[in-house]
């Protein structure tokens, strides 16, 4: 009798205590309150699908049995249902079944256009309103136009709900463009199109409205842009047979134009150029000793795309100097005292020739000091913070120097590869001079032979 006592009382204990304990499983029919997404805020890429989680949970979070209806998804999004989610072993069957009502449901939402969108979903009597935020994966048809010449001007216009940045930038598959204005709202970025350019637009630096901590994306357009290729420069030359040191005036026709680093090669070499004119169509130039063949360009550009440098050959024109030499003398070249004095260029890019046949080869002290047993002098006056490349060129197998010296005389090399050399060039520089009078000249080293040229050239191009 008393062991039944204790049992009973132990019973009514643990009844007892089993009222305090917090176990949600023991109140599973509270009404529910909450329709919950997980997660509540679903980030999806365009074509793309993401899964979401739906739940009917009552105040302890327990998800109650039901099926939802989904409503008033935006018009860039699609929500699925995944019917193939959670089966179970339905009504004592020994076959997996997914029933129609579940305690969680699993939805996938496809992201159909960039954007910020809701979708409403309803169970119970109870709605909940969630949020898909699509990123776009290209630009859609952004360009306004597919074909057309160098210089059209093409729109490219931001998807829904994205903008470009200020500095974005942009660029084809070939080809080159430049930026001519961007909408101050972000929506818009116009391009001229310069020649030979194919496929899509890429910009660098869309951003989401509704998505800013994604960064900055970099996507391209599904429409392309097609301009014809440009193949050469219209050229029309003062003379295709100039004499030796004698200057060619280049022009270019249609809208190419030089650039402040425009160059005009002569066979490969460059030649100098002295003077351009105001609307940049016009070179002076200087061809190199030396040089002869077909004229190429590189740093030239289209009038209306002039922020892009093109490499062109000319329209089949050649130079081809003739023997007979056609530059000036420099009298006074063989001693320091009547040095002539050479004008140093002005102008970025531009070049001092100077193309001498004189006769006559000083032996000056400053000159020996050096190694030279004869030199030839210029004066020039060398302007503060300004630096220039020095090209030597001759018309023997002589071996050359260029030398520099001070307004006291003090010498020193620009260029000596001590040796003969079959190239007939030496190549200097410049640089670090204090503002004042040098003299710059080329010296020869008597090694016998070859003798003493007949004609030499200097070419400074002032480079900063």
């Amino acid at each position: 009798m008393k062991k039944m006592v204790r049992g009973a009382i132990a019973i009514l204990a643990l009844s007892g205590l089993s009222g305090c304990v917090d176990d949600p499983l023991l109140d599973l029919n509270t009404e529910p309150v909450e329709v919950r997404a997980n997660p509540i805020v679903l980030n999806v890429k365009q074509g793309d699908s993401s899964a979401v989680l739906l739940r009917l949970i009552n105040p302890l979070n327990n998800g109650v049995r039901t099926s939802f209806t989904i409503s008033g998804a935006g018009a860039g999004i699609a929500v699925h249902y995944d019917p193939l989610y959670r089966p179970e072993y339905v009504d004592g069957s020994d076959t997996l079944i997914v029933p129609l009502d579940k305690s969680q449901q699993r939805y996938f939402v496809l992201g159909v256009t960039p954007g910020e969108y809701t979708y409403t979903a309803t169970a119970g009597g109870l709605s909940g309103t969630f949020k898909v935020r699509v990123e776009p994966t290209n630009l859609g048809a952004a360009l306004s136009r597919t074909t057309g010449v160098a210089g059209d001007e093409v729109t490219i216009t931001a998807p829904n709900a994205t903008r470009f940045t200020q500095t974005a930038t942009v660029t084809f598959a070939t080809g080159s463009n430049a930026i001519s204005s961007r909408s101050a709202d972000g929506k818009t970025i116009k391009v001229l199109v310069g020649p030979g350019v194919t496929g899509a637009a890429t910009v660098a630096g869309v951003t989401m409205d509704y998505l800013t901590a994604a960064g900055n994306l970099t996507l391209a357009s599904t429409n392309t842009m097609t301009t014809p290729a440009l193949l050469a420069a219209p050229t029309t030359l003062s003379s295709a047979t100039p004499n030796i040191g004698a200057p060619v005036t280049v022009t270019l026709g249609g809208s190419v134009r030089f650039r402040r680093d425009g160059k005009v090669l002569i066979g490969g070499v460059e030649a100098g150029i002295t003077a351009l004119s105001a609307d940049s169509s016009t070179a002076t130039i200087v061809p190199a000793l030396g040089s002869s063949g077909d004229v190429t360009y590189t740093g030239v550009a289209l009038s209306f795309l002039s922020s892009v440098a093109l490499a062109l050959p000319s329209d089949g024109k050649t130079i081809v100097p003739t023997a007979t030499f056609g530059g000036p003398t420099y009298a006074g070249a063989d001693a320091f005292a009547t040095a002539p004095t050479v004008v140093l260029p002005t102008v970025i890019g531009q070049s001092l020739v100077t193309t001498d046949n004189g006769s006559t080869w000083g032996t000056p002290s400053q000159c020996t000091a050096l190694g030279l047993d004869n030199c030839r002098i210029y004066k020039i006056v060398v302007p503060a913070g300004q630096t220039f490349d020095v090209l030597g060129r001759w018309n023997s197998d002589a071996d050359m120097g260029i030398v520099r010296f001070t307004s006291t005389f003090t010498g020193a090399y620009v260029a000596d590869n001590l040796g003969q050399d079959a190239s007939r060039s030496e190549h200097g520089a410049l640089t670090n001079l204090t503002a004042g009078t040098y003299y710059i000249g080329t010296g020869w080293f008597d090694y016998g032979t070859p003798p003493l040229p007949s004609i030499v050239q200097l070419i400074i191009k002032r480079t900063n």
